[in-house]
């Protein structure tokens, strides 16, 4: 007999990012084999991604100030009905003063509960949308390797510079992912714009390469510039798929062209206010990762093995090492 109510909590731990890399497995198997679950999976997600809609509200700092006052309002208010009253001979109830304060209380811890609910409710419920964006993508990936050879897309170019500097031109990373659109394995561009952040539509045309500035491109790809591409069933990293990440919420390291030294410290991605980041991985299983050091073995995925300063011709220190690089990096 299938319970309801426990594959609820196992899809909603799915959507947020919170399975493990054999659970999430578990859970991709029966989507492709068991209608109704996935049908139940989009009634979360459409339920979850209306959170997201809600409109986050700060309580006034004088949010306390205020409530007294309408209480000192009121209270002023009843004395002079009761007095009128009296005077005409009507008795009535009336609340007293500390039966008033006490509401007054409640009204502020209220706000001090709810608001606070609220607003994790609905980060939440972006975080769960970021990651149905990128097992998306991961599906495209995937028919993308399937039609070419195991391979996924990368940028074939004679000129590795992935980041401007010294007068010289960069190529765009996400040149590779544009692939997926331009080949008509991702219908919708808008699937790559983190939900978290801003970004802007636009219309594809004959010819693009890329997209058309990195707001339309919010999340970071595996570094795929040169000949050479990752495959998916390379022997290597076949043993490590479940670790290997390959996309990410944008990297901090890397903005506008140039290399954020600060943010070396705590590389966090920026999307989610630096709580964490969405991992996709070569698996095809996503992830909430709070770390950066979420590859295979620790690896931090934003950083280049071992390299400390960047120049923009930075490669990954082996086939295991996640290199993450930011979109539109030399413009």
């Amino acid at each position: 007999m299938i319970d309801r109510a426990q594959d609820e909590a196992l899809l909603i731990d799915e959507l947020l990012g919170r399975c493990d890399a054999a659970t999430a497995e578990q859970v991709r198997r029966r989507l492709a084999e068991d209608e109704s679950f996935r049908g139940l999976r989009g009634d979360l997600s459409r339920a979850l991604g209306a959170l997201g809609l809600l409109t986050e509200r700060e309580p006034p700092e004088t949010l306390v100030n205020d409530t007294l006052a309408r209480v000192r309002g009121a209270r002023r208010t009843e004395a002079l009905l009761a007095r009128e009253e009296i005077r005409r001979g009507v008795v009535r109830p009336t609340f007293s003063w500390r039966e008033l304060t006490t509401l007054a209380a409640a009204v502020v811890v209220l706000a001090a509960i709810f608001v606070p609910s609220i607003r994790e409710a609905r980060r939440q419920a972006v975080v769960a949308q970021c990651a149905s964006n990128l097992g998306r993508i991961g599906t495209s990936l995937q028919n993308f390797a399937l039609s070419n050879d195991d391979r996924l897309p990368s940028v074939s170019t004679g000129r590795h510079r992935w980041l401007g500097g010294n007068g010289e031109p960069a190529v765009s990373n996400s040149q590779a992912l544009f692939r997926l659109v331009r080949d008509g394995y991702e219908g919708s561009p808008v699937v790559f714009q983190c939900p978290a952040v801003p970004g802007r539509s636009f219309v594809v045309e004959s010819g693009m390469i890329d997209f058309p500035s990195q707001e339309q491109v919010a999340y970071s790809y595996q570094h795929a510039i040169g000949p050479t591409a990752l495959r998916i069933t390379d022997p290597v990293l076949a043993n490590v798929a479940g670790q290997m990440a390959i996309l990410a919420d944008r990297t901090p390291l890397f903005e506008r062209g140039r290399f954020q030294r600060q943010a070396m410290d705590s590389p966090l991605s920026p999307n989610h206010d630096g709580r964490g980041q969405n991992v996709l991985y070569l698996d095809m299983h996503v992830q909430w990762q709070p770390t950066a050091d979420a590859g295979v073995r620790g690896d931090n995925i934003f950083l280049a093995n071992g390299v400390r300063d960047y120049q923009g011709t930075e490669t990954p220190g082996g086939p295991t090492d996640t290199f993450l690089l930011p979109a539109h990096s030399g413009r």
